[in-house]
């Protein structure tokens, strides 16, 4: 497996642990579609919320390339069609996941017998009415504060069933 394999793997890893500590449900899709890495969902309303069934699609993207951190935000690149995609009108609200890991490849994952510790964390973007852009690319600030948590994700998916933008 390359390192990039294995940071998409892990970047899967990480996901999957956020969202079944919620209680939620993770599916992947066979190909990238439409810009849709995996799929979280709940099996019914949350937090007051109305809209059964609550879904949130993730892009995943991970780094350990220092040069993307920042003291307040991550900074993105993503190409003009993922960008669109990205920020388009959509019933189930998009997401842009980065999965941010230390630089030396050997310090991604420890193991021992009373843990197994992914270092770093993700940071999430909701791109949704974005303007439009003419570039080729488009640079993003994920802010630090958006931190891929339980907690997060939990607050997310009860403002989706609540009709609200996560």
């Amino acid at each position: 497996m390359t390192p990039e394999q294995q940071e998409e793997e892990l970047s899967r890893a990480y996901v999957h642990a956020v969202a079944a500590r919620c209680g939620f449900a993770v599916g992947s899709w066979s190909q990238d579609q439409g810009c849709v890495d995996v799929s979280i969902g709940a099996s019914s309303a949350l937090g007051g919320g109305t809209l059964e069934d609550p879904r949130l699609d993730l892009q995943l993207k991970c780094t350990s390339d220092g040069r993307h951190l920042h003291e307040d935000h991550i900074m993105w690149q993503l190409t003009r069609t993922h960008y669109d995609k990205l920020r388009a009108r959509s019933s189930s609200p998009k997401l842009l996941v980065v999965l941010v890991l230390p630089e030396l490849e050997t310090q991604w994952v420890e193991h021992g017998t009373e843990a197994l510790i992914l270092r770093r964390c993700a940071y999430w973007l909701s791109m949704a009415g974005l303007p439009p852009t003419t570039s080729e690319f488009k640079r993003v600030r994920l802010p630090r504060a958006n931190v891929f948590s339980p907690e997060q994700l939990m607050s997310m998916m009860e403002r989706v069933s609540r009709g609200e933008a996560p």
